[in-house]
């Protein structure tokens, strides 16, 4: 299946288009913060099924502020042998734009293969705090495969390319544990430093104003608990307290 979900965001919370096919569904929600734009993702099929290619592309013009949650987990399956699928998520930040979002969690199951995606692209002032959650298998079964990408650029100049494979090299790089939570920040608004949390659990400064946390674990909610709480210590400075995902 090929599967594309595009939504642009105007200034005041408007959102000015969104063309969506399952299983990436899109629906604005009531914004408890003044003009921006809630927006839920809403798994209306099955999916990342093998040899799926699922992209998601959001865009906000110049002064316009988001939010993206998911209303749950999305399943990554698939059979030995039955392709890899594509996950992508692209958005594009304009001048002054500010987005906060959290795609939910990505439950890779045993037999799976799945490369996810993410690229961002901010202009000058852009915000953008994003969260993602990696869960290799369901419980008590094997798990798939993943690979993650993260391309971020500001005003044409890269400020993070990072490449995480968790195929083959998977305990390795986890250490054994089966949940990767992490999350970038990058706000001119923002002063962020480097903080070590634990042996499994650190927030990077990328620089001045961008941030990486990543933490390991076997549990998801834990994972994320201690991801909020070094984001939460490693950032100073904020400007837009309204557009926490806390």
């Amino acid at each position: 299946m090929i599967a594309r979900t595009t939504a642009v965001v105007e200034p005041s919370g408007v959102l000015g288009s969104v063309v969506c096919e399952p299983p990436l569904t899109l629906r604005q929600v009531h914004a408890e913060v003044p003009e921006r734009c809630e927006l839920r993702l809403v798994g209306t099929a099955a999916g990342p099924l093998a040899g799926d290619d699922l992209s998601l592309a959001l865009r906000l013009r110049e002064g316009a502020r988001a939010a993206l949650r998911a209303t749950g987990a999305s399943l990554a399956q698939g059979r030995d042998g039955g392709g890899a699928s594509a996950l992508s998520f692209r958005a594009d930040l304009a001048a002054g734009a500010s987005l906060v979002a959290d795609p939910g969690a990505l439950v890779v199951c045993a037999g799976s293969r799945v490369d996810v995606q993410l690229e961002l692209t901010l202009g000058a002032g852009a915000a953008v705090e994003w969260h993602e959650l990696i869960v290799l298998g369901r419980t008590g079964e094997a798990p798939g495969q993943v690979t993650l990408r993260w391309d971020v650029t500001r005003l044409g100049r890269p400020v993070l390319r990072q490449f995480t494979d968790l195929c083959r090299t998977a305990p390795l790089l986890t250490a054994g544990r089966r949940v990767l939570a992490c999350a970038l920040i990058s706000d001119p608004g923002r002063v962020v430093r480097t903080v070590v949390g634990s042996a499994s659990g650190v927030a990077q400064r990328v620089d001045e104003h961008t941030l990486l946390v990543s933490v390991l674990d076997d549990d998801a909610a834990r994972a994320t608990g201690e991801l909020t709480e070094l984001c939460e210590r490693a950032v100073r400075g904020i400007q837009r307290p309204a557009d926490s995902l806390a």
